[in-house]
């Protein structure tokens, strides 16, 4: 960390930009930013959430309301200038004069995209002048870097040490876990472990009516989990299975880092970054093929103390390298 009295000091403050609900990725760095001496300020979503959430999809059919967000980005811009905030990050693209309206006003402001490249809808961030951009996939951000000449950061996700955690008690479970929203390539990977004979539990929101095949409604527990209980999820499941969405071509997702912070044995989907995330076989196990994936339910079906073994060293490894504290710590450094 730097010595810097902004980062050491309680004088920095820094708002956060983003939708707010337990164990969200706003909710979680308003948490972190004390424990690195920064008082945080919660300054909301980016655009009216009418029903209470907000996700990379929606923004992305929200071209028509830009005069709509304008006006109410004007309010974000109005709070920050109030309670004396020195430094924005903000989780979702601002439109470019919302940006512009806080630089005018010394206010640094920074982008770190949770979101596949998917999500990236008409790409208005790029037109913005924000001080660093900040995503997890490391090829979006060469690329962003080396063609448009912007200040792009390679950044992955992260736990929360203090709520990503092994709970004190938790039984052994013969089922594997998917937890996250439900798409059709997550689907089609159910059904097919299923018809291998997996027991397979499902949580998370509802399934869209056009993916109600029954193999995944009979499956899905219409619970979604956060804190103490997604914990006890991940920790007594047999494996945790993260397939990646498609689109997360060279990046990894959320769920890797909170279900390894959580002891969950995680069988994660190859991507490049995975290598130097975890290490392979002691942490985490990788599978790039459906083959390999039930290879890996069966090892950890025949073996639960050794996977167990595994599930521990990746708590380990997510609470020493992987925090919100290290990746806000990163974050601050470049902006200060």
């Amino acid at each position: 960390m730097a010595t810097d009295d902004r980062v050491s000091g309680s004088a920095e403050r820094v708002g956060v930009v983003g939708p707010l609900g337990f164990d969200t990725f706003a909710e979680n760095i308003i948490d972190c930013l004390p424990d690195i001496g920064v008082q945080p300020v919660a300054l909301g979503p980016p655009v009216p959430m009418p029903n209470g959430r907000l996700s990379g999809p929606v923004l992305a059919l929200r071209s028509a309301f830009d005069r709509v967000d304008l006006t109410y980005q004007r309010q974000i811009v109005a709070r920050a200038d109030r309670e004396n905030v020195g430094t924005v990050i903000t989780l979702y693209p601002l439109l470019p004069q919302t940006v512009r309206n806080l630089r005018r006003r010394g206010i640094r402001v920074c982008l770190w995209f949770p979101d596949c490249v998917a999500n990236m809808g008409r790409q208005q961030f790029l037109l913005g002048d924000y001080n660093a951009l900040f995503f997890k996939d490391p090829l979006l951000t060469n690329r962003l870097a080396d063609v448009l000449r912007l200040p792009a950061y390679y950044l992955p996700e992260a736990c929360n040490p203090a709520r990503h955690r092994p709970p004190d008690t938790a039984n052994g479970q013969r089922h594997v876990v998917f937890v996250g929203n439900m798409y059709a390539g997550r689907a089609r990977l159910i059904a097919e472990l299923v018809g291998h004979g997996v027991e397979v539990q499902i949580y998370g929101p509802p399934i869209p009516k056009w993916l109600s095949d029954e193999r995944l409604v009979t499956r899905h527990t219409g619970r979604y989990v956060t804190g103490a209980e997604k914990a006890r999820v991940f920790r007594e499941a047999l494996a945790v299975v993260n397939a990646l969405h498609p689109a997360e071509m060279t990046s990894v997702n959320c769920r890797l880092f909170e279900a390894a912070a959580c002891g969950a044995v995680v069988l994660c989907e190859r991507r490049p970054p995975l290598e130097n995330l975890y290490e392979e076989e002691r942490e985490v196990l990788g599978f790039t093929t459906f083959e390999e994936l039930l290879g890996r339910i069966k090892w950890c079906t025949d073996d639960p103390p050794a996977a167990r073994v595994v599930g521990d060293a990746a708590t380990a490894r997510s609470h020493r390298d992987h925090t919100y504290q290290d990746r806000l710590t990163r974050i601050l450094e470049i902006l200060w």
